[in-house]
């Protein structure tokens, strides 16, 4: 049993697992393993597993494969998100799954296929001004509100560790 952090979502779940191949890809170890809780094969990175639990279970092995797989295999439900990247954000090409790449006037336009567009809001804060949404349409607001949402978390962090501060400044003139 894994706790296991899913960046796609944001939301962390306990699972089930049959562990089948453990494999290293992009600098990062996976594990492919059969998942009980959606009864299909997953990738779990294995940096994004949280705990692990042994179990007295037992399973027969299904010949999931390891080391040179796909790391994302599309489904019918994929949303296609349009980027242009510019020179700091290439890489992400040569990162994630493309269907698509074209050169444009220095810039780099790429398709990519997403089944959720959390991760890709994440990303996109990530980087920066390096990229620019192309579609869907309402992906780049999407994106800058989860940047005012950030941005207002970190400034109440900051208040209450101002706060904070203040509070024990007081305390300590008040006891001398």
């Amino acid at each position: 049993e894994i706790r296991y952090y899913a960046a796609s979502s944001g939301e962390t779940t306990d699972r089930r697992i049959e562990p089948e191949a453990v494999f290293t890809a992009n600098g990062q170890w996976y594990v492919v393993a059969w998942d009980r809780l959606r009864e299909e094969e997953r990738i779990f990175r294995a940096d994004r597993i949280l705990s692990v639990a042994p179990t007295d279970d037992s399973f027969t092995p299904r010949g999931l494969e390891g080391a040179g797989r796909p790391l994302y295999v599309g489904g019918e439900d994929d949303v296609e998100v349009r980027l242009l990247l510019h020179a700091g954000a290439r890489w992400v090409a040569d990162y994630y799954v493309t269907t698509e790449q074209l050169e444009r006037d220095g810039d780099l336009e790429v398709a990519i296929p997403a089944a959720r567009l959390e991760w890709v809001e994440r990303l996109l804060l990530r980087l920066g001004g390096d990229a620019r949404v192309l579609a869907p349409a309402d992906l780049a607001e999407r994106a800058a509100a989860l940047a005012a949402q950030r941005r207002d978390d970190a400034n109440l962090a900051v208040m209450r560790m101002a706060l904070d501060a203040f509070s024990r400044a007081i305390t300590l003139i008040g006891s001398s």
